[in-house]
Formats: C-alpha cells, structure tokens, sequence
C-alpha cells in the first residue's frame, strides 16, 4: 500500500460502531490493519452465488485493501467527515438532517431506512462521510443527490430505488421514477473529490422489468463535477449503470476513475463517457448484454486490464454524432461479441500512482468477486 497517495481512512468499531481514523503514519496504518485482520471475524459474502463456475470459495484470495486511489485521491484528496462527530443515523429524518449539516461529519448507518413508495433525495453537504455499519446499512428508495460539494466518501452501503413507485412521464415518453431523477447516487454541478467504494447497487432484472428509463443511473455525474473514484462495489440488475456527462452539450473534464467493480446482468453503460479523460481498470463484467464502456464525444478513457464475460461491444463508441476514443491496455475478453479493441484510438496516462493496487487481467474475476461490495473493508 503506497500510503503517500491518500489521507488512509480504516475503519475501527467503537461503541458498536465504525469510525473512519485518518492515519498519517504508514507504520501505524500497518500496525492497526495488521491488528484488525487478525481480531475481526470475517464476513459471510453475499455474492458468493454468483461465483463463475469452477471458482471455489477457497481458492479466491481477497483483493488487497488499497485505499482511495484514482482521481478522488487528486486536487487535494478526499477525507470526508474525518476529523468531525461521528453520528448515528436511525431515521430518513436524521439521516436527511445530518447530510444538510454544514460541519464535518461521520455518519454511520447501522440499519435499513426506507423512504416508502415515494421515495426520498438526501441533499449530502460537503465534507461528509456516510458510512454502513457491517451490511446493514441499506438506503430503499433514497437517493443521495451531490449539487456543488466537495469532499464526500460514500462507502459500505446498500442502494435500490426498485421499491418506489412514485413517477413522472419523462422526455422519451416513458414512466421514471420522480425523485432523484430515477439515480440511486447523482453527482452534478461542481462537485468534486467524491469517493463511492464498497457498495452495492440494483434494481429490478433487466429482463423482467424492460422500461430502460424506470430506474435511471446508479451512479451519474455532470456538469462540472471532477475528481471522482468509484471502487470495489457491486452493481447488478440494472439497465442503465453509469452516465458521464448527460448530453453530447455537457462538456467538460469530469476525471472519474473505475476500479476493481463487478458489473452483473446490466444492460449498458458501464460507463457512458463523454468528453475529458477517464480510467477503467481492474473491473469484472458479467452478462453486458447492451453496450459496454462507450467513449463517446473525443472523450479518451484508459481501459486497462478488465476482466470481460459474455459482453456485447465490451468498449465501443456509439449514438453520438463525435466518436469516442480509447486507450486499451491488456483486457480479457472470454465470450464477448461486437467491439472487443486490443489497439488504442488515443492515449491517456493516469497522473496518479496506482501499480500497487494493480492486478493482471487473468485474476480479476475472482478477486474483485471476493472483494467488492458491502460487508468488506
């Protein structure tokens, strides 16, 4: 672990629950990792059903715990709440008046909280942390909406929007779900250093639930908001995953960086990415069965080192009237059809260290796997 690319946060349970240390010293960070590897009792995982064939639980080893990596660790770093209270969400109400409060805070989730068939959006200020309790911290039909802040950390919680019902009839003529714009996580104006890890995301099966525009993104940014690392969570179940700029007229840089995710059963958009430079590396795709990562609008995404399986056009560039580019750097394709590029269209060199945390295609699928959603920091 390189410990000068970030402020490292661990987590540490005190009075029944975590709160996020900031550590500057790397023989402390070691120390404490060391000590809470060998008293925790690991987790049941949740995803274990869905193992690739031929892929035991035991011959799986866990992916290294890396930190803030990527983008979000740039233009001064991403600490969240670290330094401020850490306060116990119970209610939608506390959870939506500790996320408005102007002063740093660690807030802890510690149960499902639900927002009924209406649905609820949480206003997130900035320099917050919004932190799940083991896997128990569960969000149902509350989206989170990022206007204009800095310095948020979103990590081990649950997100589904598929229990509301409350919709409007969108441009396209077809019933969204009214609050949040549909998105489980929206990141918009200029908002910066935002970190989204270890969570899980997901609606309803693509195949039985076919409105693409019912639930909309699970994580959407736009407008000018930069600086952006989403790591190590579980999207599933779900049409449209990612939008990066949200119409070939929002220009702009946003610098997002995507590793170590696992993508199953989803339609497209893992990501959409128009304009500015871009990073995916180290992810797992499952059952693609759209579109994979589409560059779109000159945008030039590094795609390096992915595990793709049974992917359509696993990175492509479609339905702008600007092509996207790619700079493509040992992915696997097993099963896919359409796009699958072995050559670059543009290059792009990430301005931050991350070979530490780097893996070779051919082990992805299982590490990422073992490693990525609720319940394993």
């Amino acid at each position: 672990m390189k410990h000068h690319l970030l402020p490292l946060l661990t987590a540490a349970r005190r009075g029944g629950y975590h709160r996020l240390l900031p550590l500057t010293s790397p023989a402390l960070a070691s120390a404490l990792l060391l000590g809470l590897l060998a008293c925790a009792k690991k987790p049941q995982e949740s995803v274990a059903a869905t193992l690739p064939a031929a892929t035991s639980p035991a011959a799986v080893e866990a992916g290294p715990a890396t930190g803030l990596i990527g983008f979000a660790a740039e233009n001064g770093g991403t600490t969240g709440g670290a330094g401020g209270r850490t306060v116990t969400a119970s209610t939608l109400a506390e959870l939506l008046e500790f996320a408005k409060s102007s002063e740093p805070l660690v807030i802890t989730i510690d149960r499902p909280i639900s927002a009924g068939t209406q649905g609820a959006s949480v206003n997130v200020n900035s320099n917050k942390t919004l932190l799940g309790v083991g896997k128990n911290g569960f969000l149902e039909g509350v989206g989170l909406n990022i206007s204009s802040k800095r310095n948020i950390i979103v990590q081990n919680l649950k997100f589904t929007m598929s229990t509301v019902t409350n919709t409007k009839i969108n441009d396209e003529k077809r019933p969204q779900v009214a609050v949040n714009d549909g998105d489980c996580i929206t990141i918009q104006g200029s908002s910066q250093n935002i970190w989204v890890d270890h969570c899980e995301f997901f609606n309803q099966d693509p195949a039985t639930q076919p409105n693409q525009d019912l639930y909309d993104g699970l994580i959407d940014a736009k407008g000018a908001s930069a600086y952006i690392t989403i790591s190590w969570s579980y999207f599933h179940d779900h049409h449209k995953a990612h939008l990066i700029g949200n119409s070939d007229k929002d220009t702009g840089d946003r610098k997002v960086t995507f590793h170590h995710n696992y993508y199953n059963n989803i339609h497209e958009r893992v990501p959409v990415y128009r304009f500015g430079t871009g990073h995916v590396f180290n992810n797992y795709y499952k059952h693609v069965y759209g579109t994979g990562i589409n560059s779109r609008m000159d945008a030039c995404v590094r795609v390096e080192k992915n595990y793709f399986e049974d992917t359509k056009d696993p990175v492509t560039t479609k339905n702008s009237s600007v092509p996207g580019k790619w700079d493509a750097a040992d992915n696997l394709y097993v099963g896919c059809s359409g796009s699958q590029p072995t050559t670059s269209s543009c290059s792009f060199t990430p301005p931050y260290a991350y070979a530490s945390a780097l893996h070779e295609a051919a082990q992805v699928r299982e590490i990422v796997v073992k490693g990525a959603g609720v319940g394993r920091l």
